[in-house]
């Protein structure tokens, strides 16, 4: 197998000015792919990783629109077709939905704007942006799907999360009923569920910290490197026949 499987492959990863999705978008170019790496507002970051992936000699782009807005998902599909001086028009081999955001609120203190925002971006703009993707691959015969769920989309580890677990049960939910319809078309849908995950800047000790360390089997938190790989894996032709899965990579969280 070649050392760049995913040579001549055009990749979307959602949300790849933060930590996990640059790491993806950098992985993904890695192995060959040529990334648009989408931005909500984090521009400046969207631009270090593109600067970072060409200095590997890599091939990236940027494109923004802001996904908990409901014209959010069309807008960044009209970008599409023009990236990259427009030589993938028509295409999307891989699709990386990494982008998401989060609230903490006990159910009497939680806001309708919360729910229809976490809905909006975490959901709907992974539905809207799934579906055209699907169109795309399905008339190439082959396609790479991956949502990025959590580990709270398995259970509510702590309270507060109830808005947010109940996102991460949907993606768990469409990623099985998506590898049905597109299993048959040579497209697969999977979806890579990490526990907390390194963020920089953020603190690594107090109680806070060290308690949901404990949660974990091998003492620390997660890398997004470490994501990163699992989402190249299910992108690679290595994958093809691992289809409406739940990935957990969360250093033992759950055993």
């Amino acid at each position: 197998m070649s050392s760049q499987p995913l040579a001549g492959k055009f990749a979307l990863v959602t949300g790849a000015s933060g930590s996990i999705g640059s790491a993806v978008a950098k992985r993904l170019a890695g192995d060959g792919a040529s990334v648009l790496v989408h931005y909500g507002s984090g521009r400046e970051g969207a631009e270090t990783v593109v600067r970072e992936i060409r200095q590997a000699g890599g091939d990236a782009e940027t494109a923004g629109a802001d996904l908990a807005r409901p014209d959010g998902p069309a807008a960044l599909v009209a970008q599409l077709d023009g990236a990259f001086g427009g030589r993938f028009a028509g295409r999307l081999d891989v699709l990386v939905n990494n982008a998401g955001g989060i609230a903490m609120d006990l159910l009497p203190d939680a806001t309708d704007e919360d729910f229809d925002r976490l809905f909006n971006l975490n959901v709907r703009a992974m539905f809207q942006l799934s579906r055209e993707a699907a169109r795309r691959m399905t008339k190439a015969g082959w396609g790479r799907i991956i949502n990025m769920g959590s580990i709270f989309g398995e259970g509510a580890y702590a309270p507060g999360l109830s808005i947010y677990c109940g996102t991460k049960f949907a993606v768990q939910g469409l990623t099985r009923g998506w590898s049905r319809d597109l299993g048959p078309k040579g497209v697969t849908v999977n979806n890579v569920q990490p526990a907390v995950i390194q963020k920089e800047p953020q603190p690594t000790d107090g109680p806070t910290f060290e308690a949901m360390k404990r949660f974990t089997s091998v003492g620390r938190f997660g890398k997004p490197e470490e994501i990163a790989e699992a989402v190249a894996f299910l992108a690679s032709p290595k994958a093809g026949f691992i289809n409406g899965e739940s990935l957990t990579v969360d250093g033992g969280w759950s055993a």
